[in-house]
């Protein structure tokens, strides 16, 4: 595949990673320490918060721990606020 033929990026995903940087933000981490308190690379976590890399299930339940946060409070946050 070019780099001209790009795959469209998966609409969930966007939405979780847009979520996690929001409430990443919110609680005041940098991104840096942040990704590496959960075990990833900076680089990583900013494809994760773009949404062009899926957060997996385990880094989800770090990350809502490092968030002091409930996991669904990224997967679907608004079923948290509702």
């Amino acid at each position: 595949m070019s780099t001209e033929e790009k795959e469209p990026l998966n609409p969930e995903w966007v939405r979780i990673g847009a979520t996690l940087r929001t409430i990443r933000e919110l609680r005041g981490f940098k991104p840096d320490p942040f990704a590496s308190s959960i075990g990833i690379s900076r680089p990583y976590l900013a494809n994760i918060e773009a949404g062009r890399k899926k957060l997996t299930n385990v880094l989800l339940a770090r990350a809502a721990a490092k968030l002091e946060v409930e996991q669904v409070a990224i997967m679907c946050p608004e079923a948290v606020s509702a």
